[in-house]
């Protein structure tokens, strides 16, 4: 739709169809670009669309307002090895209903407030909150190279009781 809007965007293989603007927050439907994809299962390329459900994926705010990407959730049937499969978002992680980018930004601003602070302010649960923080924290345990500690010092600032800090590990 928008060559500015999807720079501004920066998502990979996808454009802006269009958007919806509210009193709080801005829908941006997204297609991609690409027709085809390549099978997971056999590595073939150009499965047979068999379905789209589009998700409703929270990215981002901008201008002080809520974004959702309203994207396609494809899902494809390979006649070379006769499967069904779910094409995989490269900026949403599986199973999750947030661009990592936002993962990251709240995970980042847990390490500095509160869970509850942070559930304020971008309107989440608590339960939310602590998912996202709970699974960036095990996404960058298992990214680290034998440096990672957890302390259970004094809570008032993270309610989750653990700090991550930068330790050697034992090898």
């Amino acid at each position: 739709m928008d060559l500015y809007l999807d720079r501004l965007l920066n998502l990979p293989n996808t454009t802006v169809e269009s958007f919806t603007e509210e009193e709080n927050k801005i829908t941006l439907k997204l297609r991609f670009l690409q027709d085809e994809i390549t099978c997971p299962h056999c590595n073939t390329h150009g499965g047979k669309l068999k379905q789209n459900r589009p998700i409703l994926i929270r990215d981002l705010s901008v201008f002080g307002k809520i974004v959702y990407l309203n994207t396609p959730r494809r899902q494809f049937y390979c006649q070379h090895c006769q499967r069904h499969f779910t094409e995989k978002l490269p900026f949403v992680d599986w199973e999750r209903r947030y661009t990592q980018r936002y993962e990251e930004y709240v995970y980042q601003r847990v390490q500095s407030a509160s869970v509850e602070q942070v559930s304020r302010d971008e309107y989440l649960s608590w339960d939310q909150i602590q998912g996202i923080f709970n699974h960036q924290f095990s996404l960058k345990k298992k990214g680290s190279s034998g440096f990672m500690g957890i302390s259970t010092a004094n809570s008032n600032q993270n309610p989750l009781g653990a700090t991550v800090t930068a330790l050697p590990c034992r090898q």
